[in-house]
């Protein structure tokens, strides 16, 4: 079950006396607790408590199982209209031939066509870490080859022996 807080049902609401909300949505007044219950036995429905921290506790008659498969379902078609940005990676290298580099570029594109946000990286490996500055021209030219798709989230940065880039995809598209 997926959803977050389910209220007290029946025996588990532990006031004495309660404010009670009929079917229909109208208030039927303040009870003992044991009273309300009786009400909800002759209804054929349960006894709901809709808001704990009010004094009395308010509590509501009617079909908890209606109540909760109405709470899934909404639940559910909150999640329909969301959506999910993924993130996607491309690792390129200081060494990388052409074809190699529009390979990984074309495929970026795909990614940012898509929609999802791609994190660039570029590893430096032994004595690639001296030439940090080379590794900023193949990211900095990564950027510029993309710029009509998408925008850098904020400037490469350089972490250990990794340089990165956030691309995020356009919203015109």
């Amino acid at each position: 079950m997926t959803i977050k807080h389910l209220p007290r049902v029946n025996r588990q609401i532990r006031a004495q006396r309660v404010k009670l909300i009929g079917k229909d949505g109208q208030v039927l007044g303040e009870f003992h607790i044991r009273e309300a219950m009786n009400m909800a036995r002759q209804e054929k429905l349960d006894l709901v408590e809709v808001a704990p921290n009010a004094r009395p506790p308010v509590c509501k008659l009617l079909d908890f199982g209606k109540y909760v498969y109405e709470k899934k379902r909404q639940e559910r078609l909150a999640r329909k209209h969301q959506h999910k940005t993924t993130a996607r990676g491309m690792r390129f290298s200081l060494k990388i031939s052409e074809h190699d580099y529009q390979v990984k570029l074309t495929k970026v594109k795909e990614f940012l066509m898509d929609g999802d946000r791609v994190k660039v990286t570029l590893r430096l490996r032994g004595r690639e870490m001296v030439h940090a500055d080379m590794g900023m021209k193949v990211i900095e030219r990564v950027v510029t080859d993309l710029a009509d798709l998408g925008k850098m989230e904020k400037p490469p940065m350089r972490e250990r022996n990794f340089i990165f880039v956030t691309i995020l995809p356009d919203k015109r598209r």
